[in-house]
């Protein structure tokens, strides 16, 4: 009897959202209340039916996605395609590992889903650099302990720390190697500033690289694209290899009734037909998040599901393998299912971690904060300490009432700096990019407002009254006490760096309302070990099954909170494919 999504969130109402599957066994466990104590004697016996969700009734039942297909017939494929090692996938991942391994002389085809390379995103996590060196920069990994550490704690310690330290060792040279690739290109480098947290914990040095052109001058933002679409060019132009695309992975083959080498994948192209491409050394799967799967999304990230389900679309129909920054799901978790169908395990860390970001927003000393400056929720009260980033910020704003947060400066704000950082800003200001002033950042405040993003008065009354929802007298002692704490250099709520506490008291006044926040994707999937080979329930690697990517499961936990700003890219996308592209021409 298969479980669908209805059933699931039925039983799981129980327990609540988060952690619904993890929770399942505590339901066997819960004794039904007796008559006279809040509960029918026939409320009882349904709950100790043996159709009741429990433990044991729910480890026999399967989802939807995790049933397998019929086997594509070998009738059925117009078309066998092999080479030494078949990607799957032409994101940046699967191109990285691509051109890495065809630069070691390894055969190697594409296929891709979409009619073209794509990423998101740009910025590239890495330490050690030849560029870094060239902007005096001097980090080293023995230097970057406290910032993976601090990484992994947000984490709960979880995730795989043995790929963390391979990223670790090897994204210098990663990272140098791409440089090489994609000025090659006609792409220039450009490295992040520092984000500079005045307590020290989340402060990081320029790590972060991204790539930019003429055209695309917004690195953190367009150079991923940009990156895929140059080792593309390098794959086909320089080595000669061949990309598919128009060509969706269905299924995996694997021999020996799923027990032995995957030695195939079999894709569907435009016209309906079959076409299955032979790897003789590996299958390299590079697809992506599941986010717009429905049911994978209730099973392994169901705190996500809950928050978010209203605004993912869900559906295969909807899925756009060209899609650039796109909110509402991106991708349908073809490697995941193609894996599981096969007897690949999942990852041990559940939920599965989110790319979940926001805040409150309101004036930035750096791209992915949060604001600084005062926070309210609707109920007029503050909520956290508002020194954080933007991804820990939205995890907060998510637990408010109605997930509504508020942000409250004043004019004077502007000059409590001499110049802001602005999306674009590079260390050492090489870039198009450059900070603003504090009168070019009131007129960019007054922008917003003509925009109706931000609001502005001349009274904090008037400017409560524009805020809709918030609870004016709560507000208005938050704000009074907020300015007590400021003139008296200590913060008794939430303990503010002093050094960033400001009062709210010079006309214009300015505000931000804010509901919610965004979700780009969900990270993981498949058992994944440290070289990258997809395994078993038992860690037994699957000979001739790896992944790159998103998809690696067990690199991220909790969530992925840009702590290590642009990780993913940096590490999953870059250091470690180009590790495995290198492993794969050694086999």
């Amino acid at each position: 009897m298969e479980l669908n999504r209805r059933d699931f969130l039925k039983g799981a109402s129980a327990v609540g959202a988060l952690g619904a599957l993890g929770a399942m066994g505590t339901l066997a466990g819960c004794a039904p209340a007796a008559p006279g104590e809040g509960s029918s004697s026939a409320g009882a016996e349904s709950a100790g039916s043996p159709s009741a969700l429990n433990a044991e009734t729910v480890a026999g039942k399967q989802w939807s996605f995790e049933i397998p297909p019929e086997p594509i017939a070998d009738g059925d494929i117009a078309e066998t395609f092999s080479a030494e090692v078949i990607v799957v996938g032409a994101g940046m991942a699967g191109m990285c590992c691509a051109t890495s391994a065809a630069e070691q002389g390894v055969n190697v085809i594409v296929v891709d889903a979409g009619t073209k390379p794509i990423s998101r995103g740009g910025s590239n996590q890495a330490i050690g650099t030849k560029y870094q060196r060239e902007m005096g920069v001097d980090y080293t990994p023995k230097d970057a302990l406290e910032h993976v550490k601090i990484e992994q704690l947000a984490g709960f310690y979880t995730m795989d720390k043995m790929k963390w330290s391979r990223w670790l060792q090897h994204s210098g040279e990663s990272m140098d190697w791409m440089i090489d690739k994609m000025t090659s290109r006609g792409l220039k480098v450009n490295l992040e500033p520092p984000y500079a947290d005045p307590d020290g914990t989340l402060a990081a040095p320029p790590s972060v690289h991204n790539f930019w052109n003429d055209e695309n001058p917004i690195g953190v933002f367009q150079g991923a694209p940009l990156c895929a679409q140059a080792y593309a060019d390098i794959f086909t132009g320089e080595y000669g290899q061949e990309i598919h695309f128009k060509s969706k992975a269905v299924q995996l083959v694997r021999e020996d009734d799923n027990t032995g080498r995957v030695s195939a994948v079999i894709a569907e192209r435009e016209d309906g037909t079959y076409a299955k491409y032979e790897g003789t050394k590996a299958i390299v799967l590079a697809t992506g998040d599941f986010s717009k799967d429905e049911d994978m999304m209730a099973k392994y990230a169901p705190w996500a599901y809950e928050m978010f389900k209203d605004k993912l679309i869900f559906g295969e129909d909807t899925v756009d393998y060209d899609a650039g920054m796109n909110y509402s799901g991106l991708m349908p978790g073809a490697g995941q299912k193609m894996g599981l169908w096969i007897g690949a395990a999942w990852q041990r860390v559940f939920p599965n971690p989110c790319a979940i970001n926001g805040g409150v927003p309101g004036p930035t000393h750096a791209v992915i904060d949060n604001f600084w400056g005062l926070n309210l929720n609707i109920n007029g009260k503050r909520f956290q300490n508002e020194n954080t980033n933007f991804a820990f910020g939205a995890m907060s704003l998510l637990h408010q009432p109605q997930t509504t947060g508020f942000g409250i400066w004043d004019s004077a704000y502007a000059r409590t700096q001499e110049e802001w950082e602005t999306l674009g800003c590079s260390y050492g200001n090489v870039t198009p990019t450059k900070p603003l002033t504090p009168e070019e950042l009131i007129a960019s405040w007054d922008a917003n407002v003509e925009a109706g993003s931000y609001f502005k008065a001349d009274t904090i009354e008037e400017l409560l009254d524009q805020l809709e929802g918030i609870n004016k007298e709560n507000a208005l002692a938050s704000i009074e006490r907020y300015n007590r704490f400021a003139e008296q250099g200590y913060d008794e709520e939430y303990q503010v760096n002093p050094d960033i506490l400001f009062p709210i008291g010079t006309p214009p006044f300015y505000g931000s309302k804010t509901t919610g926040s965004t979700f780009l994707c969900v990270m993981g999937g498949l058992r994944t070990n440290e070289n990258l080979q997809i395994c078993e329930e038992d860690d037994t690697p699957i000979e001739g099954l790896y992944c790159v990517g998103t998809m690696i499961g067990d690199f991220f936990a909790g969530t992925y909170n840009f702590g290590l700003p642009g990780q993913n890219l940096g590490a999953c996308c870059c250091t470690l494919p180009y590790l495995l592209g290198r492993d794969l021409a050694e086999l």
